[in-house]
């Protein structure tokens, strides 16, 4: 049987500032380093002990993982695995959200409400169809190659697109999955 959580990073500067992080990285803040320590005092209450976390490549990401494992007391394996990165924002990268919206107003509209309409500005970075494809690959990845219990610490859009697939729903319903909270745990799937 393996039983595949999620999680979104501890909070971010860039979160608090409303910056478009993607692949580009910035420092947790202190309330995204307790919530990642909370989350990991919390898994042995709820029952959680996995064999195994899997974590994007990214720093926050990275931090998080090991900010759980530390504060658990429970003993498992950090592994990166590229495909958690978050979506590839291109151009978009280290702006402001609302800077962006003003800049951009249908392109944002699509990047926030309609997934499956959304094309990155002059070609750079992915479409939400990459990042569900990355998300279906790593779920696949992870049934065919793990026994146990699987903690996945990811991104946003990421989390979105897993949930979306474990609901059977396509990309255009990814967005639907707003807010998603950091330092929270979600399931993916329980086989």
């Amino acid at each position: 049987m393996t039983r595949i959580l999620i999680t979104r990073h501890g909070e971010t500067i860039w979160n608090t500032e409303y910056r478009m992080q993607g692949r580009q990285d910035s420092p947790l803040t202190c309330k995204g380093i307790d919530s990642a320590l909370a989350l990991g005092r919390s898994l042995p209450a709820l029952d959680i002990s996995p064999d195994i976390c899997l974590v994007s490549p990214m720093q926050r990401a990275l931090n998080t993982a090991h900010l759980i494992r530390r504060a658990s007391g429970l003993k498992y394996r950090i592994e990166v695995e590229p495909l958690l990165a978050e979506m590839d924002l291109g151009t978009w990268e280290g702006l402001r959200a609302p800077d962006v919206a003003e800049m951009f107003p249908e392109d944002f509209i699509k990047f926030r409400t309609r997934p499956h309409e959304f094309v990155p500005l002059s070609g750079v970075g992915e479409t939400f169809f990459d990042v569900y494809d990355r998300a279906q690959k790593v779920i696949g990845k992870v049934k065919e190659r793990y026994d146990g219990t699987v903690l996945l610490v990811s991104h946003m859009i990421l989390v979105q697109a897993a949930l979306c697939i474990t609901e059977g729903k396509d990309v255009s319903h990814l967005r639907e999955y707003e807010p998603i909270e950091q330092a929270k745990i979600y399931t993916i799937s329980e086989d």
